[in-house]
């Protein structure tokens, strides 16, 4: 794979999402946004409007079937939209090849109709906006959804493109909880299914993909997603760690010293805090 030029790309970041996401949280844009990842990570050919061209295509063929959404309710309306993208189109989960990286990359999900739950809930909510059918982005722990709120805020219907578009209670909210994080025993609040920004939407997808190139030792692209994640939100405490651990990684101990020193400054009560005092010890040791 080419090396990447970091700076180039990181100001090629910021003019195209960085910067305007800055001026406004958009979550109607997460789909380019998202493309935009793939693009300055992995496929610096890909055509961005091409690409949502084919999405929004999907949308109007749906729209060719439900002719007058406003006469359905929005549970049919939603049985509409999965019928279409999972029975007709064939969009699937990738629930046995998981944490592969491909499945962040939203041209790649596009074209292979199989995803995760944040690529796959991006695609259900540009293909919904298509028929005026308004979702917004649901950051739930370890487990990416959506959700319709009615007209008069009195209710919200909470929906898992990764399982077939399957309508959420709270006893399968609460499961899903459970499943993610056995005996913690968290407790399930509205908060947990608070409207997620774009910004929010977007670094988590780049936190997926900065987790799988470090794990593979590809420093230059998690360092490069790492550099994109801070460039949206600079205080990003776990970026200013990470940034650390790329440092120490390539033996720059100096370096790494100053920013796991600086993590440990802006989140004293952060779990790992004995560990990374472990490594600022060690590092200083060996600077002796």
């Amino acid at each position: 794979m080419a090396t990447i030029d970091l700076q180039n790309c990181i100001e090629d970041w910021k003019n195209v999402v960085a910067t305007p996401m800055r001026m406004k949280e958009n979550t109607s844009r997460l789909a380019e946004y998202s493309l935009h990842v793939s693009r300055i990570l992995a496929y610096p050919e890909l055509n961005i409007e091409s690409t949502l061209q084919q999405i929004d295509d999907l949308g109007k063929e749906l729209s060719q079937k439900v002719r007058d959404p406003n006469r359905l309710r929005p549970t049919q309306l939603i049985e509409e939209i999965n019928d279409f993208l999972f029975n007709k189109v064939k969009f699937k989960p990738n629930a046995h090849d998981y944490y592969n990286p491909a499945n962040n990359y939203l041209n790649i999900v596009l074209e292979r109709r199989t995803g995760i739950p944040i690529t796959l809930s991006i695609i259900y909510m540009r293909i919904a906006s298509v028929l005026d059918f308004t979702l917004f982005p649901v950051n739930f722990p370890a487990h990416f959804l959506v959700k319709y709120v009615l007209d008069d805020q009195s209710a919200e219907i909470v929906i898992d493109p990764f399982n077939m578009g399957r309508i959420m209670d709270d006893y399968s909210l609460k499961e899903l909880l459970e499943r993610s994080y056995p005996r913690q025993n968290m407790a399930l609040t509205r908060a947990l299914l608070s409207n997620a920004t774009a910004s929010q939407v977007i670094v988590r997808l780049l936190n997926n993909l900065k987790n799988s190139f470090y794990e593979s030792d590809e420093l230059e692209r998690a360092e490069l997603a790492n550099e994109m994640i801070i460039s949206i939100d600079e205080t990003n405490p776990f970026s200013i760690r990470d940034k650390g651990m790329i440092f120490l990684k390539r033996g720059q101990q100096l370096e790494a010293l100053a920013t796991l020193s600086k993590y440990l400054e802006m989140h004293p009560e952060t779990n790992d805090a004995d560990t990374i005092l472990e490594l600022i010890r060690q590092i200083r040791s060996q600077s002796k």
